[in-house]
């Protein structure tokens, strides 16, 4: 009986061990990920200030030339991806208008693998440990903020429906008026007069096939 008292005794002690454990491991995993203190660090009313200067860190990528548009972003999973290959195909397309750089909460290793594999061209910035994204103040993800040619903020997506080449018109209305962002986005843009170019010609290509026949 005193044997079996024993076993039970030692049987909860380490059911408790194991469960503390645990929780340390999860309460650490918390930590690491800014659950437990996310929403004292970002939040609505901590937003930049439009007209506010750019993150010193990211001055170096504007050329003077294009806006430059800054998709904040979380860590890459398989869902997320897809997502991310949105906004970076956009940011491609629109190339000629907008300078686009993501940030991203993931290691510079993966980020370059990701890159690789996709063959995406749009530069990105590996915040490892969100330190860039809590400056810009990232309280929902992915998020856009858009700055002018000086590095001063003109743009911030407010709302997280926003798509991507919204963001992407908003940016350019900002710096180059209304009127010229309507003349832009409101036509088709090269890639597509080029898609539809090269399906013209196969039409005709295939018209004068039949027409030997």
């Amino acid at each position: 009986m005193v044997k079996l008292e024993r076993l039970q005794e030692l049987f909860w002690v380490t059911l408790v061990g194991v469960n503390g454990v645990l929780f340390l491991l999860l309460a650490h995993a918390y930590w690491r990920e800014g659950i437990f203190f996310r929403h004292a660090l970002v939040s609505p009313d901590k937003d930049p200030p439009i007209g506010s200067s750019i993150p010193v860190s990211l001055r170096p990528l504007l050329d003077g030339r294009k806006p430059l548009l800054v998709l904040a972003f979380g860590q890459c999973s398989e869902g997320s991806l897809e997502n991310l290959a949105g906004w970076v195909v956009m940011l491609e397309r629109w190339g000629e208008e907008v300078t686009g750089v993501v940030v991203a909460k993931e290691r510079q290793e993966t980020l370059g693998e990701i890159w690789r594999k996709r063959s995406w061209k749009v530069p990105f910035i590996a915040d490892e440990e969100g330190q860039l994204l809590r400056e810009l103040n990232a309280y929902f993800l992915p998020r856009a903020y858009g700055f002018d040619l000086d590095g001063k903020l003109v743009f911030k997506q407010d709302d997280p429906s926003l798509t991507a080449l919204d963001a992407i018109r908003s940016l350019v209305a900002a710096v180059r008026g209304e009127e010229y962002a309507k003349q832009v986005f409101d036509r088709k843009p090269a890639w597509a007069e080029a898609r539809e170019g090269e399906k013209a010609g196969s039409k005709t290509l295939s018209s004068y096939q039949g027409g030997e026949r």
